[in-house]
């Protein structure tokens, strides 16, 4: 029996000691795919406890024959376009967050790469549809999530999934040309 769904068995019948591994599992899977959705880090700590709450709410729901991943991650989505919806605003990374995540170390003209880059990347990510980004963020969420899994969460075909991941790295690709170009020109 998959280790999730033991655990999953074990909350039901009312052990909290299981929720909790649980959590600490897909406490920072969650988190980070939320944060790079939102892009501000108290909102995803927010969000992500907000998950968890849900999760045990309606663990009953929860139907064996999905993995749980898809099903804990699906939750979060859904939780993401939620806040969304209600702050109808689009969430900007903090620029003193970005210098924490920098090294102590990074000289100015590092820093300076790094925040360029960074904005490159969020400009071209808010340029893709919705669904485009999602896929794009859930496939570099640092979980290993494979076509299949964001088909499922994503509740598209997994060529759908493939199609929309390969032409938004194209775009992707083309962009960071152009620019190149831009600068040497």
């Amino acid at each position: 029996m998959d280790e999730d769904l033991r655990l999953v068995k074990e909350v039901l019948k009312g052990n909290l000691d299981s929720f909790n591994i649980i959590v600490n599992k897909y406490e920072l899977p969650i988190l980070r795919s939320i944060y790079n959705l939102i892009k501000n880090t108290q909102t995803a700590e927010d969000i992500t406890q907000d998950v968890f709450i849900t999760v045990y709410n309606k663990l009953y729901l929860y139907k064996s024959e999905y993995k749980f991943s898809n099903w804990i991650f699906q939750i979060a989505r859904n939780k993401c376009i939620d806040y969304i919806r209600k702050n109808k605003k689009t969430v900007e990374a903090n620029i003193d967050e970005i210098r924490e995540l920098a090294s102590k170390e990074a000289t100015p003209q590092d820093l300076l790469e790094f925040k360029e880059m960074k904005e490159q990347v969020e400009k071209f990510l808010c340029s893709l549809e919705e669904v485009d980004r999602q896929i794009v963020l859930l496939r570099y969420s640092g979980e290993n999530t494979t076509f299949h899994d964001i088909a499922q969460i994503m509740k598209i075909s997994e060529s759908s999934v493939k199609r929309r991941y390969y032409n938004a790295r194209e775009k992707f690709k083309k962009s960071i040309s152009i620019q190149e170009k831009r600068c040497r020109g």
